[in-house]
C-alpha cells in the first residue's frame, strides 16, 4: 500500500524521478517501516508459538493474574522483539555502516549515465587523471576526486543506499553477486528461516501433545477431546 501511494503521489514519472525517489528520505523511511513491520510479525509469532508449545507440553493452565515477575518477563520479551526489529531496520542507514551498504551513486544534470558503482567510478577517475591513484577506495574519497574533476562546476552526487538499491525501497532480499550487503541480507534470511523452523516445531509439539492427550483420555471423555481440538485450531 505504501509503495502504491508513493508511486501515485511522489514518483509520478518513473523515468525522470526514479533516482530522486530512491535517494530520498521517504524511500528510506518506507524501507524502515516495512522492515520493522515484517520482522516484528515474525518475531512475535515465534515467541507466541514457543510459549504455546511450552504451555501445552507442560499442561500449565494460564493464570488470569500475572505475577510481578511474569509481567517483567513479558515486558522484556516485547521490548526485545521491537528493539531487535528496529535495529535490523535502521542498521543499513547508520553512518558507521554506510560504506558497506552504499552500492552506487547518481548525479544530476546527466553527468554520468544511470547508477555508477565504485569500479566504474575508478575507471573514469583513472582515465581522467591518467594514472592509477593509490588511495582508499571509499565513497568519501570518490566524492573528493570527482569534485576535483570539475573545478568550475559544483558536482553533487547522491548515494543509493540499501533500501533504494532495488528500486522499490523495500528490504533487499535478493542477493546478487557483488552486492555489498550480501552478508547482512544472508544473515537476516537465515534468522527468518530459524524463526519459521521454530514456529513449525512448536506447532508440531502442540499437535502431538493434544493427540496423545486425546488418546489417553479415550473416546468417552468428549469434553477433553473437544478441548484438544480447540487448542489445535487456535
Amino acid at each position: 500500500l505504501l509503495v502504491a501511494l508513493a508511486d501515485e503521489f511522489i514518483n509520478k514519472s518513473t523515468c525522470f524521478t526514479q533516482f530522486k525517489w530512491t535517494t530520498s528520505i521517504a524511500c528510506n523511511l518506507l524501507g524502515i517501516i516495512s522492515t520493522i513491520g515484517s520482522q516484528i510479525s515474525l518475531f512475535s509469532m515465534t515467541l507466541l508459538s514457543v510459549k504455546r508449545a511450552i504451555g501445552v507440553r507442560s499442561m500449565v493452565r494460564p493464570s488470569e493474574d500475572l505475577s510481578r515477575k511474569s509481567k517483567m518477563i513479558l515486558i522484556a520479551e516485547v521490548t526485545a522483539t521491537f528493539g531487535f526489529a528496529i535495529i535490523l531496520a535502521i542498521l543499513p542507514l547508520l553512518p558507521v555502516a554506510r560504506e558497506y551498504f552504499v552500492e552506487s551513486m547518481v548525479y544530476e544534470n546527466n553527468l554520468f549515465v544511470g547508477k555508477v558503482d565504485k569500479s566504474k567510478h575508478f575507471e573514469i577517475i583513472q582515465a581522467y587523471y591518467g594514472r592509477v591513484l593509490r588511495v582508499n577506495r571509499d565513497w568519501n574519497t570518490i566524492k573528493q576526486l570527482v569534485t576535483q574533476m570539475f573545478v568550475n562546476d559544483r558536482v553533487e552526487g547522491e548515494k543509493i543506499g540499501f533500501y533504494g538499491s532495488n528500486g522499490f525501497c523495500l528490504f533487499n532480499y535478493f542477493i546478487r553477486r557483488g552486492n555489498l550487503g550480501k552478508w547482512f541480507t544472508g544473515s537476516v534470511l537465515l534468522l527468518n528461516l530459524v524463526c519459521v523452523t521454530i514456529i513449525a516445531m512448536s506447532y508440531s509439539i502442540v499437535n502431538i501433545s493434544t493427540w496423545k492427550s486425546s488418546a489417553v483420555a479415550g473416546a468417552t471423555n468428549k469434553a477433553l477431546i473437544k478441548r484438544n481440538r480447540t487448542i489445535q485450531r487456535k
